[in-house]
């Protein structure tokens, strides 16, 4: 893992430096690397910036399409209503997009790589449905979060602030890393100033965690708040932004009752 991450960032700065210090933006540089990480895993070999651009484009459209229906999972009468049923119909069509791409890679999958080895191992078993999914899962999960954490890393190291960050990390790395090598996980706890600057950033602007639905465990009190066991709970931001969807339903479902 730690080798095809290396591959991949010597490309991204090599990326980098070939803009020669125009300003460009970095989300598909970014991105491209990160998810050939995940490609060289899960079919044992690299994509060409066509087929990659094609994989990236389905996977970051399926997940920003997905955010649009989210709420459904929670209400599912509003998928009745037309504007998130013209949501729901995109987010489906990206779906069978992604779909289409991944399975044409598990056919070319070369024989080192997780899904020759997924094959081999599961072999009279095979559930192919199954192994689709698996593909899409890694494919989404691994790249997205990557991408948007370490897009947010450059975001925050640019600005003003940052800028002394910066000459800090550069000399703790450069005290710790030979020149011409890139930094490995065994430097990792030589570089404490490092370790700290990643984990505040992912601090500030956190991927996951806060951004899908949860379940509580057990009775629990949120500031005046009782939550009781096995109920579904989320942020306010994704309430809010559906708010309008919810004061629809209500509206359709009083309009309901009143006849």
């Amino acid at each position: 893992m730690e080798e095809r991450i290396k591959t991949e960032v010597s490309v991204l700065m090599q990326k980098i430096r070939d803009v020669k210090s125009v300003a460009f933006r970095p989300d598909t540089a970014v991105m491209s690397c990160v998810l050939n990480v995940i490609v060289s895993i899960l079919f044992g070999r690299h994509m060409d910036n066509k087929a990659l651009s094609e994989l990236s484009g389905a996977c970051h459209c399926f997940l920003h399409s997905f955010a649009n229906i989210a709420v459904i999972c929670m209400l599912p009468l509003l998928h009745l209503l037309p504007k998130l049923r013209c949501h729901l119909a995109t987010s489906v069509t990206v779906l069978n997009q992604l779909f289409n791409i991944l399975r044409n890679c598990i056919e070319t999958a070369d024989e080192d790589s997780f899904v020759a080895y997924y094959m081999n191992r599961e072999d009279g078993n095979l559930d192919r449905e199954q192994l689709e999914y698996v593909v899409r899962d890694f494919a989404l999960a691994g790249s997205e979060t990557v991408d948007s954490t370490l897009l947010w890393s450059l975001v925050l190291l640019a600005g003003r602030k940052g800028q002394c960050v910066q000459e800090r990390l550069w000399k703790e790395i450069d005290s710790q890393v030979s020149r011409g090598c890139l930094p490995s996980l065994a430097d990792r706890p030589h570089m404490p100033f490092v370790e700290a600057t990643i984990l505040e950033i992912m601090r500030i602007r956190t991927v996951v965690p806060l951004a899908i639905l949860h379940c509580t465990s057990c009775d629990t009190t949120v500031g005046e708040y009782f939550i009781p066991a096995n109920t579904w709970a989320s942020t306010s931001l994704i309430f809010g932004k559906f708010f309008p969807y919810l004061c629809y339903l209500f509206c359709f479902v009083r309009k309901i009752m009143s006849f």
